[in-house]
């Protein structure tokens, strides 16, 4: 069994170095980012969701617009539906951390879990490379977001793993319908 074991870790340290560290880094980031929309479509319902989104912009935009003018006629409509729109907002919150408070402890956990493999000796490692020299335009990255190397500026694991996940989030969000902007 441990050599079954040793063999299996044998080959995941294939994902220690970039390009690999990327690419399942990306993988994780993707997998935890369906779990977590998935959940948020079970969990919640987003037509009312998005439908409150929609009433609070034009009450922003009404506000705006009382602000601006100063009619006090449109100062009290503001006033009185602002009530509505404070609950609506409580309930808007509850609603998208509902799954949120499910899936918190297993996503702690494999951050975790990689945020331990790509530190090696308590020193952070690069995972991924982008091809342009971030560290010239912006000094201060070197040592703080990944060091410089021969093929453009390598990042550690956390701002790899933050910048996939924007990215994948706003993509995946809107594939599957929960984003509510």
């Amino acid at each position: 069994m441990q050599d079954l074991f040793a063999v299996f870790l044998a080959w995941f340290e294939v994902f220690r170095y970039p390009p690999y560290a990327g690419l399942l880094i990306t993988a994780v980031s993707l997998g935890v980012t369906l779990l977590s929309n998935l959940a948020m479509k079970r969990f919640s319902d987003v037509r009312r969701l998005k439908r409150y989104q929609i009433e609070i912009k034009q009450y922003q935009e009404m506000q705006k617009k009382a602000q601006k003018t100063q009619d006090d006629k449109l100062l009290r409509k503001v006033r009185r539906r602002k009530a509505y729109i404070d609950r609506i907002q409580k309930e808007m919150l509850g609603a998208r951390c509902k799954p949120l408070l499910i899936f918190m402890i297993p996503f702690m956990l494999i951050f975790y879990l990689l945020s331990g493999f790509y530190n090696v000796g308590g020193v952070a490692q690069i995972v991924a490379v982008i091809p342009f020299n971030a560290h010239k335009l912006l000094p201060f990255l070197v040592g703080f977001v990944g060091e410089p190397t021969a093929g453009g500026f390598g990042l550690y694991f956390f701002y790899f793993y933050m910048l996939v996940g924007f990215g994948v989030g706003q993509i995946v969000q809107r594939a599957m319908g929960v984003n509510l902007t």
